[in-house]
């Protein structure tokens, strides 16, 4: 059998993803702060987290309809005192701003037709 050999730079970015992953499959993701007093939808699992000085963001997956996380997000946001400030929806993804005081929150739902799961990304940020 033939060796192989890998660049010390292949093997860092190799090292970099066994831990990373074991990583992600040992504990729970963190929400970051700046997110905390935002729910998620019901029964999402989070995939991933970005927590910055003025920024946060979350992606989840869920398995439900675009249109009821979009929905969900509105209510909550409304009664938390964010403005909706803007609203796009094409085919699959809608893109929700909201705006309270010197921040901004921004709700991606992205849903496939065909994939039993809708992905979904919060992001905050703040001035």
């Amino acid at each position: 059998m033939g060796k192989i050999r890998l660049s010390s730079a292949s093997a860092a970015v190799c090292l970099f993803c066994i831990l990373f992953g074991a990583g992600l499959a040992v504990g729970a993701i963190d929400i970051p702060d700046k997110l905390k007093d935002i729910p998620l939808y019901q029964g999402s699992k989070v995939t991933q987290a970005i927590n910055m000085e003025n920024h946060a963001m979350i992606v989840a997956s869920v398995k439900a309809k675009a249109d009821a996380i979009a929905d969900f997000y509105k209510n909550i946001m409304a009664e938390k005192g964010w403005k909706l400030v803007f609203q796009s929806g094409q085919e699959d993804t809608k893109i929700i701003h909201f705006q309270k005081d010197k921040q901004v929150f921004q709700l991606t739902v992205t849903g496939e037709k065909k994939a039993e799961e809708t992905t979904y990304t919060l992001m905050f940020a703040s001035q």
